[in-house]
């Protein structure tokens, strides 16, 4: 696409009122960008030219490519669902964009570290297969599933709620940089875009939309995971789901998926059992709506289900949400968490007083069961 169209593109999409469906609308409507701008002009402002051309001029700068939907590039199982982002930042490898054979893997930001080592090898043993990695490069689920496919030499797609330039979480600094030499980054907004409540669910529809699947690994039944799982499911995807304990609220989401018809995976194998290799048209499906609140009431505003902000997560609740119902080994534990050998002992011991863990043979702890 030429740079003047090109401008005429983001002017568009970041005019007040014009979102992913409209923008659709409209350009169906008048058949051509800038015929859209000249009509649309006479009803509202639009969005500035140029901050526009300052918006491309940044994205050069930082070596950020900017892919319409006519584009040759733009993903062909994207463009198949109804609401899909008019433009793409990407940064990284792009040539990943040509494939078409996707998974994406999403769960508890706030994971237990035997899920995030089912992820991760999970991510890595597909990664080998030549399955594209999708998730949201949140911590927890997305940031193992990531590490697992670039540990694999594999492909990993990472789609940010921010703009492009963004690093959120903080923490995953190095993942990030680490994604935008051996992967691809991508994100529908404008750069400098901080996080926001709204933007991190309509962020979960290129996840799904990206792949042929979702598996979701350890999710509680609020979780935006399975938002993300019922985006999936209305794009026409299949859904896959790692089982847990049934007294494990964390589980309750994935476990309520395979009881819903989802595929139950324990292994990569049983993706690949089902995965399809081919070029496919997806089906969109009217499906139930999701029992749970609004979605933007469960976001980052709310810590237990989505928050991935790193204040406030004090070192105990971090340790904590390490630790499964079914037990972790300390030492595990020490190497994961980042925290020192002493600091980890010394909080087992609170916890244990706490009654909120207890001691398992083998150097190991499990949450404590509630009555």
């Amino acid at each position: 696409m030429n740079t003047n169209k090109l401008i005429s593109y983001i002017q568009l999409i970041n005019t007040t009122g014009v979102g992913p469906v409209l923008f659709k609308k409209i350009l169906a409507r008048y058949g051509d960008v800038d015929d859209a701008l000249s009509v649309l002009s006479q009803k509202r402002t639009i969005f500035p030219r140029a901050k526009a051309e300052e918006e491309l001029m940044t994205a050069e700068i930082k070596h950020v490519k900017i892919i319409t939907i006519e584009d040759d590039l733009y993903p062909y199982n994207l463009k198949q669902i109804e609401d899909y982002p008019p433009i793409l930042y990407a940064l990284g490898d792009i040539n990943l964009l040509k494939n078409n054979n996707l998974l994406a893997i999403v769960g508890s930001r706030n994971a237990s570290l035997s899920a995030q080592k089912l992820a991760r090898q999970v991510a890595y043993d597909l990664a080998k297969q030549n399955i594209v990695i999708v998730s949201g490069m949140a911590r927890g689920i997305d940031a193992a599933a990531h590490a697992g496919a670039l540990s694999a030499n594999g492909n990993t797609i990472a789609v940010l709620g921010t703009g492009i330039d963004i690093v959120y979480p903080k923490e995953n600094q190095t993942l990030y940089n680490q994604l935008s030499k051996e992967g691809l980054i991508l994100s529908e907004y404008p750069m400098h875009t901080g996080p926001q409540a709204q933007n991190f669910p309509r962020r979960n529809r290129i996840v799904s939309g990206l792949s042929k699947g979702t598996l979701v690994v350890e999710a509680d039944i609020r979780s935006g995971s399975l938002i993300t799982a019922h985006q999936a499911l209305e794009q026409g995807r299949d859904v896959y789901a790692a089982p847990g304990a049934p007294y494990d609220s964390r589980s309750a989401g994935c476990n309520k998926l395979i009881k819903e018809g989802a595929i139950l995976v324990e292994t990569a194998e049983d993706v690949m059992e089902n995965f399809n290799f081919t070029q496919v048209d997806f089906e969109p499906r009217k499906i139930k709506k999701l029992e749970t609140p609004d979605l933007f009431e469960y976001s980052l505003d709310n810590h237990k289900n989505n928050n991935d902000s790193s204040e406030n997560y004090d070192s105990h609740a971090k340790l904590l949400s390490l630790i499964s119902d079914s037990g972790e080994d300390i030492d595990e534990l020490i190497r994961v968490s980042g925290l020192s050998t002493e600091e980890v002992l010394t909080m087992i011991v609170e916890m244990e007083l706490d009654d909120k863990i207890i001691r398992l043979p083998g150097n190991r702890v499990a949450k404590a069961q509630r009555g």
